[in-house]
């Protein structure tokens, strides 16, 4: 087994304790009879919900604890991105997945999915990654979301 393997298994094995306690913390809401009518649709873990859509604003995380627990493992990152006047919680897993894409023209950033070009423009504004000579790089900041 290789390095990067053993990574991805405890990163796995850690997302799935915070699917776990998210579960718990949604049992006992309903429990205390709050939140029926939120529940309607299957619950999606918090990780999950961050691999679809790759970002999320702050004020939308409803576990708390899920979050913490993330940021406590290194899974995700809260960015404050001010040029939109916001918060964001990143998946780490997410940014490096775009971050190896680079470099990229202008002209292939633009042809990225929606959520992925979006969050180009976040790491873009906190100089993660530069727009150098027609062609987006990735700056000694973006190390981060390699730790």
């Amino acid at each position: 087994m290789t390095c990067d393997e053993a990574k991805r298994i405890l990163e796995r094995l850690d997302e799935i304790e915070i699917l776990l306690n998210t579960i718990l913390e949604e049992v006992r809401e309903l429990k205390r009879g709050g939140g029926i009518a939120e529940q309607r649709h299957a619950p999606r873990s918090f990780i999950e919900l961050l691999r679809e859509r790759k970002f999320i604003p702050l004020g939308e995380v409803k576990s708390r604890q899920a979050l913490r627990q993330a940021l406590e493992r290194g899974l995700v990152v809260v960015l404050r991105d001010e040029g939109a006047n916001r918060e964001v919680v990143v998946l780490k897993e997410a940014a490096r997945e775009l971050l190896n894409k680079l470099p990229i023209s202008v002209k292939d950033a633009e042809k990225l999915g929606e959520r992925d070009y979006e969050l180009l423009q976040i790491l873009n504004r906190l100089g993660y990654v530069l727009l150098k000579g027609g062609q987006y790089i990735k700056t000694e900041l973006a190390e981060e979301f390699y730790i």
